[in-house]
C-alpha cells in the first residue's frame, strides 16, 4: 500500500459511560470504527487516519473532538451539525468480562452525516484515500439514501485502487435482519477486505459454524476474508489465499469491549506494512488480547507494548 495515502474510518463516535465506583461514571469517546482508528494510529503513527462522521456543536461533541485530536486522529472530514448531539452508551460487564451495552443514540448527529455538502467535501478529498473502513453499525444508523451514498463513495475508493474494509458488526436492535442482509451484501461486493465476526454472521445468516460462514462469504465475492471466532482465534481465506486457522492469544478477559475493533486495527496495520495475512491475524489477536485484559474500549498505550514491537518485525 502507498504509505502517502490516508486511512478513512467512517461511522459513529459516541460518548462511552463506564462504571468507576459507586455513583461514579467514567466517560470517553468510543465506537467501533473510532476504536479501530485509534489503535491503527497508535500502531502506524506516520499514517494519516481520518475519521468521517458528524457531531454537534455542544460541549460533549467538543470533548469527543478533543479526544480524537489527542489520539492523533484527523478530524477535518467530520461534519458539524449545529444543535445536534452525539450518541451515548453505557457498558455493563459480567463476571467473565462479557459486555452489554445500553444506548441513547436515536438523535445522534452521526445519523445525519453524508449530506450534500459533506459529500462534496469527501469527494474533493477522495484522491488521498487509500482505505475506507465501514461496518454494519455505520450502515445501520443511516437512512437508505445515505447508505447508497456511502457505498458509492466506497466503490470510488475501490475503483481508484484503495481498500474497502467491511466488518458486518450486526446489531439486531439497530435494523431488521432482511434490511441488514441486503445492505451488507452490497457492501461485501465492493470490499477488498472482510473482517467478520462468526457470532454476528451466524445470527444474521444462520450459518452452522465459522467454516460455513467462510465458505458462504467466499462464494459472494473476491475479498480477503477473516472470520473472527473470539477465544477460538480466526479463519482466513479468499483473494487467492488457502484457508487457514489462526489460534487466539490466551487471555483472561476483563472487558471484551473493542475486542473485534482492536483485532481489525492490528490486522490492517500489519497488512498495510506488508505482513502476510497469517502474521497479521496473529498480531491482531495479540492486540485484542491486550485490549480485553483492560476495562473500556480504549486502553492505555502501555498495554500495547508487545504489539507495537511486533508490528516492526
Amino acid at each position: 500500500m502507498n504509505h502517502d495515502m490516508q486511512f478513512w474510518s467512517i461511522g459513529e463516535c459516541m460518548l462511552e459511560l463506564r462504571q468507576g465506583g459507586e455513583n461514579v461514571l467514567h466517560t470517553s469517546a468510543a465506537g467501533d470504527t473510532y476504536n479501530t482508528a485509534v489503535y491503527l494510529k497508535r500502531l502506524l503513527p506516520a499514517l494519516t487516519v481520518a475519521y468521517v462522521s458528524a457531531l454537534g456543536d455542544d460541549a460533549m461533541s467538543g470533548s469527543i473532538r478533543a479526544q480524537m485530536r489527542g489520539h492523533g486522529i484527523d478530524d477535518r472530514l467530520l461534519d458539524t451539525l449545529p444543535g445536534q448531539l452525539p450518541g451515548l452508551y453505557l457498558i455493563e460487564t459480567d463476571e467473565g468480562g462479557e459486555r452489554r451495552f445500553r444506548y441513547w443514540r436515536e438523535q445522534s448527529a452521526a445519523r445525519s452525516m453524508l449530506g450534500a455538502v459533506h459529500l462534496e467535501r469527501l469527494y474533493a478529498a477522495l484522491p488521498t484515500c487509500g482505505a475506507l473502513l465501514l461496518t454494519g453499525i455505520t450502515l445501520a444508523i443511516l437512512d437508505d439514501p445515505r447508505r447508497a451514498a456511502l457505498l458509492e463513495l466506497a466503490a470510488r475508493v475501490r475503483a481508484q485502487g484503495g481498500w474497502v474494509v467491511l466488518d458486518s458488526n450486526y446489531r439486531p436492535a439497530l435494523w431488521q435482519a432482511d434490511v441488514a442482509r441486503h445492505w451488507l451484501a452490497q457492501a461485501l461486493k465492493i470490499s477488498s477486505h472482510a473482517l467478520l465476526s462468526a457470532d454476528d454472521e451466524a445470527l444474521l445468516h444462520g450459518d452452522a459454524d465459522p467454516a460455513a460462514t467462510l465458505a458462504r462469504v467466499l462464494r459472494a465475492g473476491e475479498a480477503e476474508v477473516v472470520i473472527k471466532m473470539g477465544a477460538q482465534g480466526c479463519l482466513l481465506g479468499g483473494a487467492g489465499l488457502p484457508v487457514l486457522e489462526v489460534a487466539a492469544t490466551p487471555v483472561t478477559a476483563v472487558d471484551t469491549t473493542a475486542a473485534g475493533d482492536s483485532f481489525n486495527a492490528g490486522y490492517l496495520a500489519a497488512r498495510w506494512v506488508g505482513h502476510a495475512p497469517e502474521a497479521a491475524a496473529k498480531l491482531g489477536g495479540g492486540l485484542a488480547a491486550a485490549v480485553v485484559a483492560h476495562a473500556g474500549a480504549i486502553v492505555p498505550q502501555s498495554a500495547m507494548a508487545q504489539t507495537l514491537m511486533d508490528i516492526q518485525l
